[in-house]
């Protein structure tokens, strides 16, 4: 910690009554903790919404970055999936000729228990990386072309960086493929109810050969 003291104090202090040169004194600690952007305090919160101007974030230099706290009641995923209370932070790396989103959420999306076929709330966790490439160069107005191979997001038009695509898929992928209501599921369980006679018979011949070698 450290005091700040201004000894040459604009005019518009000096005239004020009780105030001379010197009085004025500014502590450091009074002041909530700055990000290496310039943000102070902790990190914004947007809610109900997924995309992010990041203009300001563009005419910064390389490693520039902006924390950001993110709040959904819902996310749609896909035409029967809906994930919910979706709650977490991201950070924004400014890079070269991209912006680096670094994404940690968690929520619950409602799936079907394949052993007793009841609704439950699935939580999920998700953390990971993603890039969107610089699509208009600030400088000039003029676009930036993607290569045929790149299959990188894109930053649109308007400057806006959307994390929604990237994370639907996520989020997606976190779910687990045989969905289980928990250890006090009243359904039985199908792979252990699963007997011989379930047996494709597509690999019916195949089975018998196997079994005699």
């Amino acid at each position: 910690m450290f005091n700040l003291t201004l000894s040459r104090e604009p005019s518009i202090l000096r005239n004020c009554a009780g105030i001379g040169p010197g009085a004025l004194s500014v502590s450091k600690s009074k002041f909530p903790v700055s990000d290496s952007s310039g943000q102070r305090g902790d990190a914004p919160l947007i809610r109900n919404d997924t995309a992010v101007n990041v203009v300001v974030l563009l005419k910064d230099q390389v490693g520039a970055f902006r924390n950001y706290r993110i709040s959904l009641d819902e996310l749609p995923l896909d035409a029967d999936l809906t994930a919910r209370n979706v709650e977490g932070r991201f950070r924004l790396v400014r890079l070269t000729d991209e912006i680096i989103a670094k994404i940690n959420v968690h929520g619950v999306v409602e799936l079907e228990c394949q052993r007793c076929l009841r609704r439950y709330d699935q939580p999920f966790a998700a953390a990971f990386d993603e890039e969107f490439r610089i699509t208009i160069d600030l400088a000039t107005g003029a676009e930036v072309e993607a290569g045929d191979e790149d299959e990188r997001f894109a930053i649109n038009d308007n400057h806006e960086l959307d994390i929604a695509e990237p994370l639907r898929q996520e989020i997606l992928v976190s779910l687990p493929m045989r969905p289980a209501c928990g250890d006090d599921c009243p359904g039985p369980d199908r792979l252990e109810t699963e007997t011989d006679d379930d047996t494709d018979e597509r690999f019916a011949a195949l089975a018998k050969l196997l079994g005699e070698e």
